[in-house]
C-alpha cells in the first residue's frame, strides 16, 4: 500500500474530526500521517506492516496526546481569557448611580452592575471606585 494511501486516511480523519470536535480522530489523523512517514522513509511493506504501525502509532499517540489536551485544560481553567469580569478586578471606573449598596459603573464606556463592598457609604454619580472582586457578572467595589 502507497504512503499516499495514509496521507488520504489522514485527511479522511482530519475531516471527520473536525466535524466531531472530540480530538479522538485526530489522535488516529496524526498516526496515519506518521505510518505514511514511517513507509515513505522505510520503504513498501505488506498490509498487515502497515496496519500494525498504524495501530502502534494510534495507541501511543492517543494517549501521549490525551496527556497533553488534559494538562492544557488544567492550565485554560486557572485563565480568564473568556471570563471578561474577572479582568476588571483591579481596575477602576465612574460612578453612574448607586442606590444603597447596589448600582451602575462605567469602565472604558462599559456600564456595569455592581455592588458596594460591605458597610461602606454609598457613592455618588461620578465618584471613582475599584474594583475588588466579581460575582457573577456583578462587579464589587469600594471608593477610592
Amino acid at each position: 500500500m502507497s504512503p499516499w494511501w495514509w496521507v488520504a486516511i489522514a485527511i479522511a480523519l482530519g475531516a471527520g474530526e473536525m466535524l466531531t470536535t472530540t480530538t479522538l480522530l485526530l489522535w488516529s489523523a496524526v498516526a496515519a500521517l506518521g505510518t505514511a512517514l514511517v513507509f515513505w522513509l522505510a520503504g513498501p511493506a505488506g498490509w498487515p506492516a502497515q496496519l500494525g504501525v498504524f495501530a502502534g502509532l494510534s495507541i501511543l499517540i492517543t494517549f501521549a496526546g490525551r496527556l497533553l489536551v488534559s494538562r492544557r485544560r488544567w492550565a485554560d481553567a486557572a485563565s480568564p481569557l473568556n471570563r471578561r469580569a474577572e479582568q476588571l478586578v483591579g481596575r477602576d471606573g465612574d460612578v453612574l448611580a448607586f442606590d444603597r449598596s447596589e448600582g451602575r459603573i462605567l469602565i472604558d464606556g462599559v456600564p456595569w452592575r455592581a455592588r458596594l463592598e460591605g458597610g461602606l457609604p454609598t457613592p455618588a454619580p461620578g465618584d471613582r471606585v475599584r474594583i475588588v472582586a466579581v460575582e457573577g457578572i456583578v462587579v464589587v467595589v469600594r471608593l477610592l
